[in-house]
C-alpha cells in the first residue's frame, strides 16, 4: 500500500511559505502601529457631523 507524506522539512529549514508568512506578519504589524492622518481623522469627523444634520433634517 502506498500512501502520500507530506515533504519531509529537515530540522533547522523552513517551509516554502514560511518566509513569506513571516514577511507578511512583520508588513501587517507595521501598518497597525501607523498613525491616522489627520487629514482622515477631519474627514471622519466631517462625515459623522453630516450624518447627524441629515438625521435632524428627515426627523422634522
Amino acid at each position: 500500500m502506498n500512501t502520500a507524506h507530506p515533504q519531509e522539512i529537515k530540522p533547522g529549514s523552513m517551509p516554502p511559505n514560511a518566509s513569506i508568512s513571516r514577511k507578511l506578519r512583520e508588513f501587517y504589524n507595521a501598518v497597525q502601529e501607523e498613525g491616522i492622518p489627520d487629514r482622515f481623522l477631519d474627514l471622519l469627523e466631517r462625515l459623522e457631523q453630516a450624518e447627524k444634520n441629515a438625521k435632524s433634517v428627515n426627523v422634522k
